[in-house]
């Protein structure tokens, strides 16, 4: 009780106010204290959104803009940063790098990256120029590099901070090395594909695929569309793959810490081998010939057969502790 209740409450008994009128005191002050606390919540919000606005809201910088001449030859790159990284289709015959930075919550404004074009090959290094600062995570410095329309792309990508994305432009031959960040691949065709990842999940789609070796630490892994030959290994986090038909197709997923599951299109004959130490084998496929069902303690093996005239795989399933599923797409 504070001194004001206090004050009411002696007057009342000294007979000075009624019972009605100290209820009705107390009810205006309790009334008033509301008000004043909603104006400090109300001031403290304001003040809260005014700063998340000033770290959300980048200064934006072009980098490069030049002239990108049409070519047989894939355009080589060769970039090394701690950036959030996208490479966007853009402009015929240019290529465009902007930058977006926000304000850290300490520290310095990180100083962009040096960004060159030389004949075929882009060149990005934005190491060495950090100062020190804290934005928002993974997200508050960025690279956006426009390219034109079906540049083939090949070279390497290394980034210790921030996410990686290439949208609807066709990978030759591309190594991806990540440490902290998520990759997303989305393209129309790939040839060759190798990610290596510390902390982060990865996806992979591609409407006309080739290779793709995937190797991760911790992060869920993902793969979808016509990949023909398809390692993927992680420690900890699940592995899905989507396949859409081809002809001797090969795919390998395998982690120690997570479900596998493997989804086929319909048609796809498959020559499957799957393996878990702690969890179970689910297979839904219509005509699964079984060849092999062994239960070892907690292990188990499966090896089947299915028949198609769409594309054919090889299939090779493993996990220490979650459950291997395999379905037909659509079931």
């Amino acid at each position: 009780m504070g001194d004001f209740e206090r004050r009411v409450l002696r007057l009342v008994s000294e007979g000075k106010l009624t019972a009605e009128e100290g209820e009705e005191l107390l009810r205006s002050h309790e009334r008033g204290s509301l008000r004043d606390l909603r104006s400090v919540v109300e001031e403290s919000l304001s003040g809260v959104g005014r700063v998340v606005r000033e770290h959300t809201e980048p200064d934006v910088q072009e980098l490069l803009r030049a002239e990108l001449p049409a070519s047989d030859e894939p355009l080589e790159l060769r970039i090394a940063g701690d950036f959030g990284l996208a490479l966007l289709p853009g402009d015929d015959g240019v290529c465009r790098a902007v930058w977006s930075v926000g304000k850290p919550f300490f520290g310095e404004v990180p100083l962009p990256p040096e960004v060159r074009l030389d004949g075929r090959t882009l060149r990005v290094e934005g190491r060495a120029r950090y100062g020190f600062g804290l934005g928002l995570p993974f997200g508050g410095y960025a690279l956006d590099i426009y390219l034109p329309p079906g540049t083939r792309l090949a070279g390497s990508i290394a980034q210790r901070l921030g996410r990686v994305r290439i949208d609807d432009l066709p990978l030759e031959d591309m190594h991806l090395d990540t440490q902290n960040g998520r990759v997303q691949v989305e393209v129309p065709r790939l040839k060759d594909l190798q990610v290596t990842s510390r902390n982060g999940s990865i996806e992979v789609a591609a409407k006309e695929g080739g290779k793709v070796r995937v190797d991760a630490y911790n992060g869920r892994v993902a793969l979808r569309g016509a990949l023909q030959d398809v390692e993927a290994m992680t420690r900890n986090g699940r592995i899905e793959a989507d396949l859409r038909p081809v002809q001797n197709g090969r795919c390998r997923l395998e982690t120690l810490n997570g479900a596998v599951e493997l989804e086929l299109a319909n048609g796809i004959a498959c020559d499957l081998r799957a393996e878990t130490v702690h969890g179970p084998i689910s297979v839904d496929m219509p005509g699964l010939s079984i060849d092999e069902d062994v239960r070892d303690f907690s292990r188990r093996r499966l090896h089947g057969r299915t028949t198609g005239s769409e594309g054919d795989l090889v299939a090779d399933l493993g996990t220490t502790n979650g459950a291997v599923r395999v379905l037909q797409h659509g079931r």
